[in-house]
């Protein structure tokens, strides 16, 4: 290869690649034009920054720490990663991150290239998303069940699965119109995503007016009492339904399966249970919650 030839390779990796270096402490020494270009910031802007720099406060914290224990032994690392632009927008690559050494075999920092996956994930998320709410749909609550439950399991969390429904809502429907149940959904919808906030949170519309949450806990007391603060919140916005005595307002029932991560459980048995706690819930006046604990003699484990 000629210097010529060489000199427009790496011209042309300079700008069509997302590529950056950092010292062992994540400091930038050096970026591409394509990154530049993909993150808005300009090289002096980055340039003796620290990487986090371009962190979303969407990525877990989770994520980092296990990129940040894998690099520091010197072994390469690939995940990927959601990244805020300098003007508050987000881009989505796919990463990896491969450890420096110099001759005598001391590392030295630490070299990334990306991949934009921006439009991947675009195209993903509307698969997951329903329409109306902009929850999770259940396509996805079907895809991540099995595999949020093993993971949260082994790392020692209890996991709240809860079903939800709002009372009396083709009363609603039938007082004030269609239009108005698909706001009251919306509205369910921002209370739950509110009540539900933290990282390992997900909350599903399943249809109609049922909805789904899980989450974890490391005590098992704090289930049942976030989820009675989620019904809760909803009741103390006060939207109007003269159809749900004696509340008059929109109201949620629910039920709650806890889960000990000591035991096994079949998770096809898991809707089930807790399904049924969210009828004796509505059977017992509606607007509460019903919990299957997680020593019940009759649940059903593997």
């Amino acid at each position: 290869m000629s210097v010529k030839e060489f000199m427009n390779y790496i011209t042309m990796v300079d700008e069509h690649v997302i590529t950056s270096t950092t010292d062992l402490k994540g400091v930038i020494t050096s970026v591409s034009k394509a990154f530049c270009e993909i993150s808005g910031y300009t090289e002096l802007e980055l340039i003796g920054k620290n990487h986090n720099i371009v962190r979303h406060p969407d990525m877990p914290s989770e994520l980092y720490d296990d990129l940040w224990q894998t690099i520091k032994q010197g072994k390469p690392w690939s995940g990927e990663v959601k990244n805020r632009k300098k003007d508050g927008g987000f881009y989505w690559v796919k990463v990896f991150i491969s450890p420096n050494f110099d001759p005598l075999g001391i590392m030295t920092g630490y070299t990334a290239v990306r991949h934009d996956i921006t439009d991947h994930k675009k195209v993903e998320q509307m698969m997951h998303t329903d329409e109306l709410t902009q929850l999770y749909n259940r396509r996805y609550y079907n895809q991540i069940l099995a595999g949020y439950i093993n993971k949260n399991h082994a790392n020692g969390c209890w996991i709240g699965y809860l079903m939800i429904d709002a009372d009396n809502f083709k009363k609603y429907n039938d007082t004030y119109g269609h239009q108005a149940g698909d706001d009251v959904l919306r509205e369910i919808s921002d209370s739950l995503t509110a009540s539900f906030n933290q990282p390992n949170d997900r909350v599903f519309r399943l249809g109609g007016e049922e909805f789904c949450v899980i989450y974890t806990e490391k005590n098992a007391n704090e289930l049942k009492r976030r989820a009675d603060a989620s019904r809760q919140h909803l009741q103390d916005k006060q939207i109007k339904h003269s159809a749900n005595p004696p509340y008059d307002c929109v109201t949620l029932s629910m039920g709650l399966m806890e889960l000990d991560p000591a035991v096994q459980y079949a998770t096809d048995e898991i809707y089930k249970y807790a399904d049924e706690a969210l009828y004796r819930a509505k059977q017992k006046g509606r607007n509460q919650i019903e919990v299957v604990e997680s020593a019940a003699d009759d649940i059903e484990l593997f």
